[in-house]
């Protein structure tokens, strides 16, 4: 099926004003921009697929049931195809991507429309520091860096970049400590914990969905459950909701999740998991704990969900593997340690520690260097190794 065909038969997510017609009857608009013929039309709301047509005038659906006799300037015949709205992804990450190209391909063929994007670290607020950080990508792929709030941002995207979907975000505690205090591991202090309230509540204001964290990763791993909770409760006020990469999806999985429903209660405030899993081999099978935990969350009153993404895979940059001890601080000092022998035989323990309750081992949980392969780089001299696993690498170099 060709890019626009697909396009096409998601365009449902366009509608705002839609009118049903009855099976059998010619449509009220003998003349349509765009006529969708033959299609299993899957509403969205619940209800039995059933077969039929829709008709859509401008960017507007203007029809939809049999619509026998109608004439329209582009006819697509959907014989054996789904006729759907359009997808709303929870979880992308296409804030940056749609600036290098607004087209969204990837996601447009595989009819998403929406995307909710934020993980933790949202692409605004952004400081100088913060810039600079991410200036090495944004030159890369010829991005100017002209935003700094979540509304510039925004901004950008309506009267500039025009993306084929439609992008929402949450502002991410992660970017917000990192804009406040660096990835130092430490507590805010009073002042920096009001910093951070005050960015938040600009954030929702310009239209943040509500606090997102992604608790495995820094510098989110650094904060506590209640700074956590000052800042949702922020999020809460203006009627946004809390969704979290929580803080173990492993062997802590169970505190984990106690610490979500205390967030969720003490900040009142909705709140959902990201990908639930119970992650790597040894914690198979805790599933079903951890829905009974969920199920007596709810009963007692908390608005608790989660979702999931049907593949066994995870993407993240490659320095998640290595210990927290080693990524705080920001890049220079990881760097260092890095480049330090004694510091070497350190973290290599520490990635072989099939125990560890400090941080998530995902290099362990993988498999080691047979689990982890590269799936892009920015500097083309290391291109070869695209698409090979850290242990194939070994071999070869």
């Amino acid at each position: 099926m060709s890019v626009m065909r697909s396009a096409l038969l998601t365009v449902l997510a366009a509608s705002v004003s839609l009118t049903v017609v009855a099976s059998g009857q010619p449509a009220r608009s003998s003349r349509f921009d765009v006529l969708i013929t033959n299609g299993r039309i899957v509403d969205g709301t619940g209800s039995p697929w059933m077969r039929g047509d829709v008709g859509i005038v401008g960017d507007r659906i203007a029809a939809v049931g049999r619509l026998t006799g109608a004439g329209a300037a582009a006819t697509i015949d959907a014989t054996n195809l789904v006729v759907a709205p359009g997808f709303i992804d929870l979880l992308g990450q296409s804030e940056f991507n749609v600036l290098v190209d607004s087209r969204a391909a990837s996601k447009i063929t595989q009819g998403v429309t929406t995307e909710v994007t934020g993980e933790g670290s949202s692409i605004a607020p952004v400081n100088d520091r913060l810039v600079q950080e991410a200036a090495p990508s944004a030159k890369h792929f010829g991005v100017a860096q002209d935003w700094r709030t979540l509304e510039d941002y925004l901004r950008r995207l309506g009267e500039r970049s025009h993306p084929a979907i439609n992008m929402a975000t949450f502002v991410g505690a992660g970017g917000i400590r990192n804009y406040v205090i660096g990835k130092d591991d430490r507590p805010a202090t009073a002042a920096e914990l009001e910093r951070m309230k005050r960015l938040v509540a600009e954030a929702m204001e310009q239209g943040a969905l509500g606090l997102s964290t992604s608790l495995q990763y820094v510098p989110d791993r650094f904060a506590s459950t209640d700074e956590i909770v000052e800042l949702a409760k922020v999020a809460a006020r203006y009627g946004g909701v809390y969704f979290t990469h929580q803080r173990s999806e492993s062997s802590r999985i169970f505190e984990s999740l106690d610490e979500i429903f205390t967030i969720a209660e003490r900040a009142g405030i909705p709140a959902e998991i990201w990908h639930l899993k119970t992650a790597y081999k040894a914690n198979f099978g805790r599933m079903p704990e951890v829905l009974r935990r969920l199920e007596a969350a709810r009963a007692r009153g908390l608005d608790v969900t989660a979702n999931q993404y049907p593949y066994t895979r995870a993407s993240n940059g490659l320095d998640a593997c290595l210990p927290l001890w080693v990524r705080e601080g920001g890049l220079e000092k990881m760097i260092a340690r890095l480049n330090d022998a004694s510091e070497r035989e350190r973290i290599k323990k520490d990635m072989a520690d099939s125990a560890a309750i400090t941080w998530e081992n995902q290099w362990y949980g993988a498999g080691g260097g047979d689990g982890v392969m590269i799936a892009s780089v920015l500097n083309p001299d290391l291109r070869k190794w695209e698409g090979m696993t850290l242990t194939e690498i070994g071999k070869a170099m």
